[in-house]
């Protein structure tokens, strides 16, 4: 077995399993899912004080969406089938004629989805909840960004996480990046 991806997080209540829950416009910047990051300082801010600042360890064995691709077909019919979901149109449209650049006929980077309901704000309520559980179908787990020097994960599946507990004295102020 490969060795967990270990990651930062503050939260301001973290109770039982983690899951994915809905959010407001402006939060999910980076798409839906629990965000992590390599810098415990990082942490500690988004716990704002009184919140929990935890250690997590989160099982790798997935596919990051930043390397992902699945037929476009699919991508669409997801879109279809969301009710009430902003901008749907304009994201269909999008994603066939943007999605499958350099890639085989058929075949789209699913992180266009995921970008495209961002920009469109079509990720809030329900549907950013929704939109993790698609990618988590397809197996993917998480997404990887830089920001600012450190390593952020974004993880859209929840049972993807290993175990949590507090940080301690001990911990590193910064964890080796969670992709080479």
């Amino acid at each position: 077995m490969t060795a967990p991806i270990v990651v930062y997080t503050g939260a301001s209540v973290w109770e039982g399993r983690p899951y994915i829950k809905a959010s407001r416009k402006g939060r999910s910047e980076h798409g839906p899912g629990l965000y992590f990051t390599t810098r415990l300082q990082t942490a500690r801010k988004y716990a704002k004080g009184r919140g929990a600042v935890l250690r997590v360890e989160i099982d790798p064995s997935f596919t990051w969406l930043e390397d992902a691709t699945a037929p476009i077909e699919g991508l669409v019919e997801w879109v279809s089938g969301r009710r009430a979901m902003r901008k749907k149109i304009e994201i269909i449209d999008d994603i066939l004629t943007r999605a499958n650049r350099g890639l085989p006929p058929g075949r789209g980077r699913v992180a266009t989805l995921v970008n495209l309901m961002v920009n469109y704000n079509a990720i809030t309520g329900e549907h950013g909840p929704a939109l993790a559980e698609f990618l988590a179908s397809l197996g993917i787990g998480a997404s990887h960004v830089k920001q600012s020097g450190e390593d952020w994960v974004v993880l859209f599946d929840p049972s993807k996480v290993l175990s949590w507990r507090r940080v301690d004295p001990n911990d590193a102020e910064d964890l080796p990046s969670v992709r080479r």
